[in-house]
C-alpha cells in the first residue's frame, strides 16, 4: 500500500472513530472490542473530524474509505439477519456483474469456428473430421506408427545402458 493510501485510511479511521463514538451503547456493544481498538490504534491523530449531530449519517461529508469501512462494520456486526442476507445477495449480484463485465471485455473464443465444427461433425467421413481438427491445433500434429514408437523406445533404453 502506498503512503498516500495509508494516510487516507488513517483519516478514514479517524472519521469512523467519531461515528462509533456517536453510536448508542447497545449498538457499540455489538462491535467487538478488538475492532474498536484497531480503529483507535490506526487513526490519524492530527486529522480533525466532527460528526454533526444535526445531520443524518447520509448527509455527512465522509470519505469514500470511511463509507466502505462503515458499511463493512454495519454489515458484519450491526445488521439484523434479514439485512445480512440482503447484503449477501447484493454482494453476489455485484460480483456477478463484475464477472460479466470481465467476460465481455476479455472474451476469448478458443473455438472460433464453432458452427463450422458442428457442420463437419455431421459429415460421416471420419477422415475429414480428423483432418479438419488437425488444422486447428496450434502445434503440428504428427501421426506415428506404433512399431516406430516401439523402436524409438528400445533405442533409448539401449543407449542409456551403454552410457
Amino acid at each position: 500500500m502506498t503512503k498516500e493510501k495509508m494516510i487516507q485510511y488513517r483519516k478514514a479511521y479517524t472519521e469512523l472513530n467519531e461515528i462509533l463514538n456517536v453510536l448508542s451503547p447497545e449498538q457499540k456493544n455489538k462491535i467487538p472490542q478488538i475492532v474498536i481498538n484497531n480503529v483507535k490504534n490506526n487513526m490519524d491523530k492530527h486529522y480533525i473530524f466532527h460528526f454533526d449531530l444535526s445531520k443524518g449519517i447520509f448527509e455527512q461529508h465522509l470519505m469514500v474509505e470511511t463509507e466502505a469501512l462503515l458499511i463493512k462494520i454495519y454489515e458484519t456486526y450491526l445488521a439484523s439477519e434479514e439485512e445480512k442476507e440482503l447484503w449477501n445477495q447484493y454482494d453476489r449480484f455485484c460480483s456477478h456483474k463484475i464477472e460479466e463485465v470481465k467476460k465481455s471485455k476479455y472474451d476469448i473464443n478458443i473455438f472460433e469456428n464453432n458452427k463450422r465444427n458442428e457442420n463437419i461433425k455431421k459429415i460421416s467421413n471420419d477422415k475429414k473430421i480428423i483432418q479438419d481438427n488437425k488444422e486447428k491445433f496450434p502445434i503440428k500434429y504428427k501421426k506415428e506408427n506404433i512399431v516406430y514408437k516401439l523402436l524409438l523406445f528400445l533405442k533409448r533404453i539401449f543407449n542409456n545402458k551403454n552410457c
